[in-house]
């Protein structure tokens, strides 16, 4: 591994001994995304600099950013001259592919939510109502109860207790049913709420898997912390 590193180091110094002995030229790089963008210079040096120097004639660029295509082009440095290479590098298909599983993970995630809470919501309303009428209907039922009793007309009398009051009873018992009923579907749908809560914060998140990083990280290597194991990523800034 001592025979590795050395080789490294020495092919280092050659090339950059090589560059400061030929003439040399400025490449200003305009990548879209105009960030976090890296390239390897002629598939041995990985850099991140938005300017590099160069030894005249034509070099190999690889350029890549996250969630981009790795994209290869070549480019002429001209002695005592700063070059602008302009790049575009596309969406990778994989990203692509990524945004729209997790958007119709997440809206499949909303609806499973929303449609319980909805349904709650619309019982929490139907029992307010059912409540409401419930109330209404025992109060109208005392009340005619109380009328029957202090009532001395007979006429009267056979009206409260032939016809008002049983309706004010049948009135009271369908109030009262459509309140149990009400009660019910709220609870029904609160436990449901509760239910899909809990079952959607276990689902699984889609991953993305950036290839194109796994594809541009092999175009270099470099010697790495664990005495010479080789690994990607070699940056030797060459900037002014």
């Amino acid at each position: 591994m001592r025979h590795a590193r050395f080789i490294v180091l020495l092919a280092f110094h050659v090339f950059v001994g090589a560059a400061y002995s030929q003439k040399t030229g400025t490449v200003r790089l305009l990548v879209d995304p105009g960030h976090d963008f890296e390239f390897v210079v002629d598939h041995k040096f990985r850099m991140q600099q938005r300017e590099v120097k160069l030894t005249e004639g034509l070099h190999s660029f690889s350029l890549w950013a996250p969630t981009r295509v790795v994209v290869d082009t070549g480019f002429f440095v001209i002695a005592d001259r700063t070059s602008d290479l302009v790049v575009h590098l596309p969406m990778s298909t994989e990203f692509v592919q990524y945004r729209k599983e997790l958007g119709a993970f997440q809206t499949k995630k909303r609806w499973t939510r929303a449609a319980p809470i909805l349904a709650m919501t619309g019982g929490l309303i139907w029992t307010a109502v059912a409540y409401d009428k419930y109330n209404k209907a025992a109060q109208v039922l005392d009340e005619d109860q109380a009328l029957y009793d202090i009532n001395v007309d007979p006429a009267n009398i056979r009206t409260l207790k032939g016809a008002t009051i049983p309706a004010d009873k049948e009135a009271f018992k369908d109030a009262r049913n459509n309140l149990y009923m009400a009660s019910a579907f709220t609870v029904l749908t609160g436990a449901a709420t509760w239910y899909f809560f809990n079952r959607t914060a276990g689902w699984e998140v889609p991953v993305f898997e950036d290839k194109e990083k796994i594809l541009f990280e092999g175009l270099s290597w470099s010697p790495g912390k664990g005495q010479g194991v080789f690994m990607a990523g070699l940056t030797i800034h060459l900037d002014r």
